[in-house]
Order: structure tokens, then C-alpha cells, then sequence
């Protein structure tokens, strides 16, 4: 009997579930943790349970082959799929990757169009038997839904539709994953169209979870395409997983902290943006919340973009110390402000050097972009802002251009990124930083860090859609994360 996965003390979090090593240490953001048993370690990501984090992809546009009204094969246009691209020594699965459909065996439902299965992900134990599970959202006729995928040795197979409450519309709009009663158990924060939910785990083989609680998050907002608003991670020194949320249209965030009956509104609030993450930037114990504000204006450089860290203490935020602002204008970062490089598009976090401080990642995919307006062509990257005592610092910061050494040049216009999810898909203790490609061909750059270096001499592995007669592989989304 394989022992249930234990939560390790959650340094960073995006938007995600982004993992990150931290003075040697693994650490990561939703609930990804150690635990006993034949390998070394097993991770909320882990669902194979080979002791390697595995990544999980969404491709909510893609087509899935279905027998149509006439008994003749046809095509279920946006019905959805996802895949893993499982990891071991050698890094991402490249190819060989196997679809999940709505068709899949075990899967409950039938693919249809326009379902969209897989728009949002989101793994951790959640039925607490060791292997890693995930969730996955996708849309039907009025009624949202929200499907657990099973781990087991094979990997994901088979699951089960979450139950507890009727799903309605934008249900699994937002799902986070996280210990956020402190149990050792794997909960679930879905989210609709104006409403977060706790379910709490274990949940049972039906699909149904030990409880369901409204959230309280202190503010109306509306949650439509807010994953990467939503972060998981330990802020107040405690051993159970807090949350932060930024509102809509870039309003005021929440802190939410755990506890034993579950998530309670703070008076702690942080400045707006669309991305989050929370890790121990200055290692002093109290997770940080980094916001990423792609669309802040300054001077008349529209959608210019900022970065915004706020500390973290006791009882949410560290009212003693001033949130830091980085521009592509503060001091000791690279380049400058320009409109549209949305710098802060997506936030994560890890540390990359191995200096035992984490370091904060983000993007700009308007970096270096063409100056003539309607121009076409590649470009922008993602900056590294250095974690150091006193926090972030644009001391030593580093920018890596779409085009940098080490990075693949895929045919057609391309920028990057536009989401990021830091992971450790070969257990070198040495983090990858996965960015979903959207080109001709999407893909899924796993790209490799090296003594604090992005790319350059570390390998970059690229993973492709799954080669699957069950689906039309060819999908401009492939690439949601489970974040």
C-alpha cells in the first residue's frame, strides 16, 4: 500500500501550480509535496507515482473524432482533450503523448462540440491513494462541469465527474488545488461565474468530496478566465495552504488564509493585476505575493506593464514594508518601457540559481516587438528578477528574448510567453520553466535552467501534440497548464 502524499511547505505558487527549488529543497505552490514510499518522492503531480513531476496540458479547441447522426465518422469541433507529458531522467515525454476525451474509456460523457474539456486544470491526491489526480473543467449545454482524472502506475486513466454541487454556468472557471484545512488531504477551489467553493478532500470514488463550503473572499468579483489570478501558497509561517485573489478588471486582491474548517477572509489586501504567485522571496518564513499587471499604463506607453511585491506576515501582509514596483525602467533591469510589452503578463517563481533564494520570473511578450504599426514578426521573452534578503531586486536581473541562444525557432510568427509554470520534469533538482508556443504548430517549450541561466547550454525539450487517431491533433490552445 502506497503511503498518502504529505504536504511540503509551499514556497511559491502561480497561477499556478509552479514548482520551485529553493536552497536545494523542492518546493511548490499547490500542494506538491514528499512522501514515504518506494521512490524517493512523489509530487501532487506525480501521477504515475515514478517520483518525477509530470506535466499536464490542456487543448480545449481541439477536435475528437465522434460518430455523427448518420452513423458516419465525423469531427467534434472544440469538444477538447488533454495529455501528459510524463517526466523522468531524461526530462518532458516529447512525443508519444496519449489523448483523454470525453471518449476516453472511463471517462465519464460523451464528446461533444463546443465542450471544451480541459480549458482549466489542476492536480493534486485528491482521493488521497498516493498517485497524483486532475482536474478538469469543460462546458455543456448551460451547464458547466468539472471531471476527476485518476492516477495510478499506468498514469491517468479513467475518472469520475465531481459532485457535491449542481453544476451550472462557468462552473470550473478557476480550480485550485491545495492543503488549505491542514489535514494532509488535497482540496479543491472551483470557481463559477461569481463564486469560489472549497471542496474538501478525500474525495470518494463517486466523485463526491468529504464537504462543500462557500467561500468568503470579502469582495464581489467575477471570476471568468481568472486562473492565473488565483495563487496558492503558505504566507503566515503555518503549515496549510493560504490563497490570494485578485479581482476583476484589476481590482484590490484578497488574502484568504487556511485553516481547520477552511479558507477565512483577512483584512489584507494587495494591488490589482491578471497574475499572481506567493513565494518566500527574502526566506524569512512568510510567503510574498508577486502581481503581474500587463496592462498598467505609464506616462501615455499603454499596456506597458509592472510587477508588484508585496510582503507577507502573520496575519496576510507585512503592513511595515512597502510593496517594491518593477518596470522595464527600474534599476538594474534590462531594456525599458515601451507600449504593449505587458510586462507581468504571467508571474512565477523559483530559484534558479540554487542560492536559497527564490527568484521571480516573468513575462513580456510585447518585448521587442515591431515598432511600425500592423507589423507581424516574433518576439518578446521573460525576465529574471533575483531573489535576495531584502526581496526581489533588479540587481542582476536577466531578460531572454524569444530568440535567445538555446531556444528553438519555430517556423511563422511567435511570442512567448504568455503563461509560465516552473517545474522539475528530470529530478536534477535544477528547475525547467514550461511556456505553451502558439504558432502554426503549438507546442510546449520545457526549457532548461543551468547556474541561474535560462536556456543557453541547458536542453530545451519540445513537446507536441499527441499523434492520435481518437483526435485532430492540430489545436491553436494546446498548451493550458495545470497552474
Amino acid at each position: 500500500m502506497r503511503s498518502h502524499i504529505r504536504h511540503a511547505v509551499v514556497v511559491a505558487a502561480a497561477a499556478t501550480t509552479c514548482t520551485a527549488l529553493a536552497g536545494g529543497l523542492l518546493v511548490s505552490t499547490s500542494a506538491q509535496a514528499a512522501t514515504r514510499g518506494p521512490a524517493p518522492t512523489r509530487y501532487a503531480d506525480d501521477f504515475n507515482g515514478d517520483g518525477y513531476h509530470d506535466l499536464a496540458i490542456g487543448a480545449p479547441d481541439g477536435a475528437v473524432s465522434v460518430t455523427g447522426p448518420d452513423g458516419a465518422p465525423a469531427q467534434a469541433y472544440n469538444a477538447g482533450y488533454v495529455t501528459v507529458s510524463y517526466g523522468s531522467k531524461n526530462g518532458a515525454q516529447k512525443t508519444g503523448l496519449k489523448a483523454l476525451t470525453r471518449n476516453s474509456p472511463g471517462v465519464p460523457g460523451d464528446a461533444t462540440q463546443g465542450q471544451r474539456f480541459g480549458r482549466t486544470l489542476a492536480n493534486g491526491d485528491f482521493n488521497a491513494d498516493g498517485y497524483a489526480d486532475l482536474a478538469v473543467a469543460s462546458r455543456g449545454a448551460g451547464r458547466d462541469d468539472v471531471t476527476l482524472l485518476w492516477g495510478g502506475a499506468s498514469g491517468l486513466k479513467g475518472g469520475v465527474a465531481l459532485t457535491g454541487v449542481e453544476p451550472g454556468q462557468g462552473f470550473g472557471s478557476v480550480l485550485k488545488a491545495g492543503d488549505f484545512t491542514g489535514d494532509g488531504k488535497a482540496d479543491l477551489v472551483v470557481g463559477s461565474s461569481t463564486a469560489l467553493r472549497l471542496f474538501r478532500g478525500p474525495f470518494k470514488a463517486d466523485g463526491s468530496p468529504a464537504s462543500v463550503k462557500a467561500v468568503d473572499v470579502g469582495a464581489g468579483f467575477v471570476y471568468t478566465d481568472a486562473q492565473k489570478r488565483l495563487a496558492v501558497g503558505r504566507i503566515n509561517k503555518g503549515a496549510i495552504d493560504d490563497l490570494v485573489v485578485l479581482g476583476d478588471e484589476r481590482k484590490r486582491g484578497r488574502v484568504l488564509l487556511g485553516g481547520a474548517s477552511g479558507l477565512r477572509k483577512t483584512e489584507a489586501t494587495v494591488r490589482g493585476g491578471n497574475s499572481a504567485v506567493i513565494a518566500d522571496f527574502d526566506k524569512d518564513g512568510y510567503g510574498d505575493i508577486a502581481v503581474g499587471d500587463s496592462a498598467h499604463q505609464i506616462d501615455t506607453e499603454r499596456y506597458a506593464g509592472r510587477v508588484m511585491v508585496t510582503y507577507g506576515g502573520s496575519q496576510g501582509v507585512d503592513e511595515n514594508r512597502a510593496t517594491k514596483v518593477f518596470t522595464e525602467d527600474s534599476k538594474g533591469v534590462p531594456g525599458g518601457v515601451e507600449a504593449g510589452d505587458s510586462f507581468g503578463v504571467d508571474v512565477a517563481a523559483g530559484d534558479l540559481d540554487r542560492d536559497g533564494y527564490t527568484d521571480l520570473i516573468t513575462g513580456a511578450p510585447g518585448e521587442r516587438h515591431a515598432t511600425c504599426e500592423h507589423c507581424y514578426i516574433s518576439g518578446g521573452g521573460l525576465y529574471v528578477l533575483k531573489g535576495a534578503k531584502k526581496g526581489v531586486t533588479g540587481t542582476g536581473a536577466a531578460f531572454y528574448p524569444y530568440n535567445a541562444p538555446g531556444l528553438p525557432r519555430p517556423a511563422g510568427t511567435y511570442r512567448i510567453p504568455q503563461v509560465l509554470k516552473v517545474t522539475d520534469l528530470n529530478g536534477d533538482r535544477q528547475p525547467e520553466i514550461a511556456i505553451p508556443v502558439r504558432t502554426g504548430e503549438p507546442r510546449v517549450w520545457s526549457v532548461g535552467t543551468k547556474n541561474g541561466k535560462v536556456a543557453g547550454t541547458a536542453p530545451t525539450r519540445v513537446v507536441e501534440p499527441p499523434v492520435d487517431p481518437g483526435i485532430n491533433p492540430t489545436t491553436f490552445e494546446f498548451g493550458v497548464l495545470a497552474r
